[in-house]
């Protein structure tokens, strides 16, 4: 998202909520990767870059359906070849095998101070609503690299909106309990929503664990725990088949139901070795979104299938210097 494109949400969106540290946390890792996006710009990966656009954009599903709309990645799910691509079980079933495969793996080393964490990943989202008569189509998506302290000081002095750097989740995994009740209970503690953003319990599950899910290196037995807490979100379930990531590559989709969804937030997870790939925000009823107070704004429709926001991680590891790859 450019500096016009963030304008023009916040002129959109300027009734938005306040977000809270955990939207801004997420929004700060969505803006670090898409900002140099085309034109090999990249912004600094701080909070109060991410408030701008996450204001109005990535605090929540309905706001940001409401900024943004739709390119060309935002595309219906392929239609699935019958029987080839089964997902077999209930989501404990398949979240638990997930767990026990993950869990035997050798830990990877800890990063010490001084490296940095080396992510490469796909992004995609929605152009700006409306669309005008000029506007060129969207570039396919092209990966992008992002260099993050392991322990930056930014984000562990209390003063940083989201205040989390890559060594505090670490070290906030290797101290996760055993029972997936209580995992997610603290995962909601150590990122609240906020007094002034309500938001349904697995809503709020979901976009935290996406957080987490996304921190690297992530040691096995955590990863394990997640997969046990993700299958016990209220309303959690797996969709019957495999997806498509950004990057073409079959994934698991795992979301929650709630009353009245309009969008999922969907983690993706490798069918195989039961890896993180990434995760998506798919729309799963038709609706239209309307800009209260713009009247020269038309209503953005959206369709049943069509993907807001999709991310795949290609990736990562632990390196000595920013510019340094695995």
């Amino acid at each position: 998202m450019n500096v016009d494109e963030m304008k023009d949400v916040r002129e959109f969106r300027a009734g938005a909520p306040k977000p809270d540290r955990a939207r801004l946390a997420e929004g700060r890792d969505r803006l670090s990767s898409a900002a140099g996006r085309g034109r090999g710009r990249r912004l600094r990966a701080d909070w109060r870059l991410a408030a701008v656009g996450a204001a109005a954009a990535l605090t929540a599903v309905a706001v940001l359906a409401s900024g943004l709309g739709g390119g060309g990645h935002s595309n219906v799910e392929p239609t699935v070849p019958a029987g080839t691509r089964t997902v077999q079980g209930s989501v404990k079933e398949v979240l638990e095998r997930a767990a026990s495969t993950v869990e035997r793996a050798d830990p990877p080393p800890t990063p010490h101070a001084g490296q940095w964490i080396y992510e490469k990943k796909l992004s995609a989202s929605p152009g700006i609503w409306p669309k005008s008569k000029a506007a060129q189509p969207e570039p396919e998506p092209e990966p992008q690299e992002h260099w993050e302290r392991y322990a930056d000081p930014r984000f562990e002095n209390g003063k940083e909106g989201d205040d989390r750097s890559m060594r505090e989740r670490l070290r906030f995994l290797d101290e996760l309990p055993d029972d997936p009740a209580a995992v997610l209970k603290k995962v909601r503690s150590y990122y609240p929503s906020g007094k002034g953003n309500p938001e349904p319990e697995g809503e709020h599950d979901m976009r935290a664990l996406t957080v987490l899910f996304a921190s690297q290196p992530i040691p096995p037995q955590a990863l394990a725990k997640l997969y046990r807490a993700l299958a016990a979100v209220p309303g959690a379930e797996i969709t019957d088949h495999l997806v498509r990531d950004l990057a073409g590559r079959d994934a698991l989709a795992v979301g929650h139901d709630e009353k009245g969804q309009k969008v999922r937030r969907e983690i993706l997870i490798d069918p195989h070795t039961y890896q993180y790939l990434g995760d998506r925000w798919l729309v799963v009823k038709d609706y239209k979104d309307t800009f209260p107070g713009a009247d020269d704004t038309p209503d953005r429709p959206w369709k049943a299938g069509d993907i807001i926001f999709q991310h795949a991680v290609l990736a990562t590891g632990v390196v000595d210097h920013k510019g340094d790859r695995p």
